[in-house]
């Protein structure tokens, strides 16, 4: 008789240690979740300080006294276009951050090779 109790109070203990696994398995995953649904529309803060460093990039290119950019007024002025343009994109919404992210790329890939930059000193 002593050994069914001792088995019965093993297979309860097991009941209950499995019930407490699932439940603390259970909060943790909707933490997880609401973590993840609070993120979900966060930009990768990389790719946004990158593009801000282009930006600058850019901007630091076009109005630098003695640049070749600087200095053709009609090439200055179609590329603080694009420039406005784009931010414009982003900032209302328009593009997402990658395609703003690429499209600043491509502007600077532009704007170093009027100052002679070559393409591969970006590396």
């Amino acid at each position: 008789m002593g050994m069914i109790n001792v088995f019965y109070l093993f297979v309860t203990v097991g009941v209950i240690a499995v019930f407490l696994i699932l439940q603390y398995e259970k909060q943790n995953r909707k933490k997880v979740n609401a973590i993840l649904r609070a993120n979900k529309n966060v930009p990768p803060l990389f790719m946004l300080r990158s593009a801000e460093l282009k930006v600058n990039a850019i901007r630091a290119a076009i109005s630098t006294p003695g640049s070749p950019v600087a200095d053709r007024d009609e090439v200055q002025k179609a590329i603080k276009q694009q420039l406005d343009q784009l931010i414009n994109d982003y900032t209302g919404r328009h593009i997402t951050l990658a395609t703003y992210y690429s499209k600043l790329g491509a502007l600077l890939i532009s704007v170093n090779e009027l100052k002679g930059v070559p393409v591969e000193a970006e590396a």
